[in-house]
């Protein structure tokens, strides 16, 4: 049974429905728009500030299932402590991650790792241009609730990088799981914020295009709903690991997906060290003749 508290409250920035949007899909767009076209917009998001309250799951972190919430914390130590390097984190870093998601989540007999992001809240590049094709980046902590991958997104980037395997993989199970763990000894001033997958109705997702130049995905935005319930780690260090899911293809599994976003804490100690984060990104496959 999950407790109740007062929670911390703190703002999140949530998808703002536009009458546009019922004849034109949301989007963003991440390469130079030539000079040629009229429309040089590079998206038609529009987002509200929203106060909401997060709630500390320090203490109580037993009373989250990756299944029934789409989340859970679990402690995990890495021998990793240089994450500066992309051959040190590929080498290292991301067999443990696997090895980790081999025992703690059920029914894994295939791991891939499509994507994993560093994250500091550091000044941003004077010039203001980052690579999203160099993973060694630091990039800045995301406000905007989301999903990573729209079930749209998940079934094509599946055909994508398997091709030919693809068919029998989609016969069985398919979860996107994201682990993210913090760099530092403790979270003090940009903290996650994760939401409860089965307190969200599907109407209050919005799916929108993401285009990059080697490819077109799409994410889901989250509009905002009294009867979403989110929650945070007071703290949250390095050996504290939050495990989420962003797509689960179980249909008798309730917590499905587990929409998050950055908040910035409203009372950060005066002297903290600022944030710096790693995610991993991976499409977890279980194979169909254990599904019967």
């Amino acid at each position: 049974m999950i407790m109740a508290d007062q929670g911390l409250m703190v703002t999140l920035k949530f998808l703002d429905w536009q009458e546009l949007y019922e004849t034109e899909k949301p989007f963003q767009i991440f390469i130079n728009i030539p000079d040629e076209p009229e429309d040089k917009r590079t998206s038609n998001l529009v987002f509200e500030d929203v106060e909401v309250a997060v709630h500390d799951v320090r203490g109580r972190e037993k009373d989250f299932d990756l299944d029934a919430n789409g989340f859970r914390f679990l402690k995990h130590s890495s021998i990793l402590d240089d994450f500066h390097s992309k051959a040190l984190i590929e080498d290292i870093y991301l067999p443990e991650v696997e090895a980790l998601l081999r025992k703690e989540v059920e029914d894994v007999d295939k791991v891939f790792f499509f994507d994993w992001r560093l994250r500091n809240t550091l000044p941003e590049a004077t010039n203001g241009i980052i690579d999203l094709n160099d993973l060694t980046n630091w990039l800045r902590p995301v406000m905007h609730v989301h999903i990573d991958q729209s079930p749209h997104a998940v079934l094509n980037r599946i055909k994508l990088q398997f091709k030919d395997e693809a068919q029998q993989l989609l016969k069985g199970r398919v979860r996107i799981i994201n682990v993210w763990r913090p760099l530092v000894d403790a979270i003090q001033d940009w903290p996650l914020a994760i939401c409860d997958g089965t307190t969200v109705s599907p109407d209050d997702l919005v799916e929108t295009d993401h285009v990059r130049r080697q490819y077109t995905g799409s994410t889901m935005y989250l509009k905002h709903n009294d009867s979403q319930r989110f929650y945070y780690m007071n703290g949250q260090g390095k050996d504290d690991v939050l495990i989420f899911k962003n797509f689960d293809s179980k249909r008798s599994v309730k917590g499905k997906f587990a929409p998050h976003a950055s908040f910035q804490h409203p009372n950060p100690p005066k002297e903290r060290v600022p944030r710096e984060s790693i995610e991993v990104r991976a499409i977890v496959f279980t194979y169909s003749k254990k599904l019967g």
